[in-house]
């Protein structure tokens, strides 16, 4: 019974063995190599993988997968590797049999005798063709992006720089025929009329233009530690007589849980002014604006509302559009749709997110939330 007791010991050491290997065979791709780097074993996944047979591969070196994406150097530092008996690991792009690519995440690892010496190479590979055409998708989406980038940079400078100077050249010159023409008939003071009015509607446009571009890449838009209370006062002192003359009424409560929060103040400045100038212009007939700002900073974020009793939006009706470019939905007051998409681009410069509700006839809440940039 003793010796059948080891007989079942055996057996199960055969049995894991065969399992091990089995699990291992399914997972990866296994090789052997000699010395000289000669195949001697090469599993089913490696022949299925490279679509040679069992045959093709034995006694032929690895050479007969290269794709020749790596250098010389590449493959001769692995060796100094391995050859100093130590294990190699690294991604390796390899060609078929018919031609296809395919990446494996390779580890090499030297085979010693009872002496010490190295007699084979252990090769264990796994496939990562998915992962490495993914990065390749993303470097290439990045440098479309950055390319994208510039030519937007420098449309920007064309924008700013040689269509402006013309633009300011006919308003200056329009001016100076208002002045000769004074005493001149009806029909050519109309006409100058409509010239001026056209000419400063075309540099509205091309100063939005300039400042949408502008937003989010401006080099000078450099973080820091903020202040919110002095930031709150200085949108105050910035709206000053409109909020005399609605009779507005601005609630402030902000709770500080930490000494410092980084950000860029000139972005937050115009954040807060767009949300309270559109709170003053938006509100009810008769009804004095009132204007709440809450706001509570942690060490991990900012994050404040900004709720009015004005006179409310469709959100329905309004949808993806209410952030968009040129986007009005109440057509009895001006403005010029530009205010709420200079304020979510300021907002995502800054790595945060802006939401809304609002009710018709009941008022409209904003909350922000922007990370601590420190």
């Amino acid at each position: 019974s003793q010796n059948t007791g080891i007989d079942d010991k055996d057996n199960l050491a055969v049995h894991s063995l065969a399992a091990y290997q089995n699990a291992v065979n399914t997972a990866a791709i296994v090789s052997i190599s000699d010395k000289q780097g000669n195949i001697v074993f090469a599993n089913d996944l490696f022949c299925t993988v490279s679509k040679y047979t069992r045959d093709e591969l034995i006694g032929k070196n690895h050479r007969i997968v290269n794709s020749g994406f790596h250098p010389a150097d590449f493959f001769k530092k692995m060796w100094s590797v391995i050859a100093a008996g130590k294990v190699w690991h690294g991604e390796v792009k390899n060609k078929a049999k018919d031609g296809s690519i395919y990446w494996v995440d390779s580890t090499i690892s030297p085979i010693f005798n009872n002496h010490g010496d190295i007699v084979q190479y252990l090769s264990i590979r796994t496939l990562i063709t998915d992962r490495k055409e993914l990065e390749t998708e993303k470097e290439k989406l990045f440098a479309d992006l950055i390319r994208k980038y510039n030519e937007l940079m420098q449309f920007n400078y064309i924008v700013s720089h040689n269509v402006k100077a013309p633009i300011n050249k006919i308003i200056g010159l329009v001016n100076l025929l208002e002045q000769e023409c004074i005493d001149s008939d009806g029909s050519v003071l109309i006409l100058l009329k409509y010239l001026t009015e056209t000419t400063g509607a075309l540099n509205e446009v091309i100063n939005d233009v300039v400042q949408i571009l502008s937003t989010g890449r401006n080099p000078d838009q450099k973080a820091e530690e903020i202040e919110l209370k002095s930031i709150v006062n200085s949108v105050q002192r910035t709206l000053d007589k409109p909020i005399v003359e609605s009779g507005a009424v601005i609630n402030i409560e902000i709770i500080q849980d930490t000494e410092r929060f980084i950000s860029v103040k000139s972005y937050i400045h115009s954040i807060l002014y767009n949300l309270f100038s559109n709170a003053i212009k938006y509100n009810k007939k008769d009804i004095p604006p009132v204007i709440s700002l809450k706001a509570r900073i942690t060490p991990a974020e900012l994050v404040f509302t900004v709720e009015d009793n004005g006179i409310g939006i469709n959100l329905e009706k309004a949808g993806a559009d209410l952030f968009g470019l040129y986007k009005r939905f109440n057509f009895t007051k001006e403005g010029k749709g530009l205010g709420l998409h200079m304020t979510k681009t300021q907002v995502q410069s800054l790595g945060g997110i802006i939401e809304v509700e609002s009710r018709e006839g009941i008022g409209t809440k904003f909350t922000v939330n922007l990370p601590n940039q420190k």
